[in-house]
């Protein structure tokens, strides 16, 4: 089995690249066997949790224009830990930072050939082409917001854009989800009665400004709702590709000294 998904963001900081990210190394680590890949394809670098990831969009990008590309070569240099594989976005600080949507759409092609799964993350910024080429190429899409009025209020002015990309869009997950937050599943399922998919929670964590001070996604901390709602959004994914869920209970626990960003001298 083979297929690419994408998280995309319906606003500004909504977590996606946390949300993404989880879900990759989840996915990873319950199935040691399949290679799986994360890679940012959005005008942001995306390394916030991924230290020591050297692989990256600007450096594929003349390979890709000159037609010289080699998937083999490209996973290779992208291997991150164990059967885990990074590709970063596009530096705004390096480079023009203007991708032609075709670029996106004809990397991942090539390369889901490579991986059992690709899991994109594609920002926020719905005009950047690598963000669109990742939309086209994608087999599912989740789109990803918060309980705010801006969130809402641009997600009913994007909602006629998503339906014209004709784009296959598994759900809307609602990152960082709190019950006392007026913004209630209900009232939002009510308020964008016009999207045509589902919406699902993504709970908030108590940790999440932790996991981003030392440089990991949140998924190590083990937060039992977090880690439930990532283990749902995971199997969303499995499902939809044809492969079996991941049932509760994992296997190994977590390392976390292995994923702790080492860039950084510990006290």
């Amino acid at each position: 089995m083979s297929g690419i998904y994408t998280f995309f963001g319906v606003d500004h900081k909504c977590g996606t690249s946390m949300l993404c990210q989880s879900v990759a190394e989840f996915i990873a680590k319950e199935i040691p066997d399949w290679k799986v890949l994360v890679i940012h394809t959005e005008g942001a670098s995306g390394n916030d949790y991924a230290s020591g990831a050297g692989e990256s969009m600007d450096r594929i990008r003349p390979e890709l224009a000159e037609g010289l590309i080699d998937p083999q070569e490209i996973m290779a240099r992208s291997k991150w830990q164990d059967n885990l594989y990074y590709i970063l976005g596009a530096d705004p600080l390096d480079g023009d930072g203007k991708y032609h949507p075709n670029l996106s759409d004809q990397l991942l092609k090539q390369l889901r050939h490579y991986f059992d799964l690709i899991l994109c993350d594609s920002g926020s910024q719905i005009g950047h082409g690598l963000a669109l080429g990742s939309l086209f190429a994608a087999d599912g899409i989740f789109l990803v917001m918060t309980q705010s009025e801006s969130a809402v209020r641009r997600f009913e002015r994007l909602m006629p854009l998503y339906q014209k990309l004709n784009v296959s869009t598994l759900g809307c997950l609602i990152n960082r989800y709190q019950d006392e937050n007026p913004y209630t599943l209900g009232y939002l399922r009510k308020r964008l009665d016009r999207f045509w998919s589902d919406f699902f929670v993504v709970s908030e964590s108590p940790l999440g400004l932790v996991a981003e001070a030392e440089g990991r996604s949140l998924i190590h901390y083990r937060d039992k709702n977090f880690g439930k709602d990532v283990r749902s959004t995971a199997n969303l994914i499995l499902r939809n590709a044809g492969a079996a869920p991941i049932t509760e209970g994992s296997r190994r626990p977590w390392n976390l000294l292995k994923f702790r960003n080492t860039s950084k001298t510990e006290a």
